[in-house]
């Protein structure tokens, strides 16, 4: 395979509604020296073909399928894909993000420019809030992600993920020399992976807002929702075995090194935030995990509110039916209610024997 100066993977399983919109980012691309890795992990063939097919003069030859009969997983997905192609630099872009159009020629120019150890380069990325509704996504709100962040410090890193994968330019040699992504790591691969890049290189920032980081908490159906409950406590395990099997490894070389960094990192902030144990679970929490926890407080929130405006509701229905009973009551007391009652009794046996009701 001849090498290109991109390679592009795309992880995806059973979702052509949104891997009809990753194609189309990286088909509007201004920059085409590219390949675009589409890895179908475990889902149904079919299902991508109908998404690519209507590209194909597009495309151009720049595609290639990897077809998984079974899921391996995400990070064993960015592997295969990453194996299929041949190219110097390397980007991750999941079948529900976006990019700019001009993501990749301003990223490829950054990356060109610089000089070692920088063998890598973000972006600035906007957090897209979104919703599946019938068949189509619709947009709730964007917010800026990471706009402040102008470099990239290990030690930082070692604290929290500082950005989401589709916003990072990176050379293929750099990953040869840190590993590939761990298959074994079902949540937060991109964080482990960064840390051992971030080891012997270092990343450049370009401050401009090219990436876009779909996020949906809760979505209508199948593949395309998010688990709240178990997404946190899958992050949160997994953050802590990854920090534990680093620190364990300097242990046991007798060593200070990264173990020590992510701890250490974490350890500190314990202090600062001692006073507030919510914040200090979201200031070391990976950006993934930071997401779910908005979700769920913007949630509780949306209920707290809809409970109150309820009680609202029903507070002044209960004011209306006391004030009807005691006009009643003043209706039935009064001198006019009892002068009229023989007339109405009249009215009323008169109905009955004519058959009126």
């Amino acid at each position: 395979m001849p090498e290109t100066a991109v390679a592009i993977i795309t992880r995806t399983k059973d979702r052509p509604l949104l891997l009809r919109r990753a194609v189309e980012s990286v088909l509007g691309q201004t920059y085409a020296d590219w390949v675009h890795v589409i890895v179908n992990d475990g889902g149904d063939p079919a299902a991508v073909e109908q998404v690519v097919a209507p590209h194909a003069e597009r495309y151009a030859g720049r595609l290639v399928r990897v077809d998984n009969p079974q899921s391996l997983g995400m990070e064993a997905a960015s592997n295969r894909g990453i194996a299929a192609s041949a190219s110097r630099y390397l980007v991750i872009h999941d079948d529900d993000d976006s990019w700019d159009p001009a993501f990749l020629e301003k990223m490829t120019a950054l990356l060109e420019a610089s000089q070692p150890p920088v063998a890598g380069a973000i972006c600035h990325s906007v957090l897209v809030h979104e919703a599946i509704e019938s068949e189509s996504v619709k947009e709730q709100r964007r917010e800026d992600f990471n706009a402040s962040l102008l470099a990239v410090p290990l030690a930082q890193m070692a604290v929290r993920n500082l950005f989401p994968p589709i916003s990072f330019l990176f050379q293929r040699a750099a990953l040869e020399a840190a590993g590939p992504f761990r298959e074994e790591l079902p949540v937060l691969g991109d964080w482990d992976f960064n840390l051992r890049f971030l080891r012997d290189h270092d990343i450049a920032v370009l401050p401009e807002k090219l990436a876009f980081w779909h996020h949906r908490v809760a979505a209508a159906e199948g593949g395309y929702a998010n688990s709240v409950l178990g997404g946190a406590l899958s992050h949160a395990s997994y953050d802590a075995a990854i920090r534990n099997q680093l620190l364990r490894e300097d242990l046991e070389k007798g060593r200070v090194g990264l173990g020590f960094l992510v701890n250490f990192g974490t350890a500190v902030r314990d202090e600062i935030h001692a006073s507030a144990p919510g914040s200090l679970i979201e200031a070391r929490a990976a950006p993934a995990l930071r997401l779910i926890i908005d979700e769920a407080r913007n949630k509780a929130q949306a209920a707290e509110i809809a409970l109150q405006q309820s009680q609202q509701r029903q507070q002044t229905m209960e004011t209306l039916a006391q004030d009807l009973n005691q006009r009643l009551e003043a209706v039935h007391r009064s001198t006019s209610w009892q002068v009229t009652a023989p007339l109405r009794w009249a009215i009323r046996m008169a109905k009955r024997l004519t058959g009126r009701r």
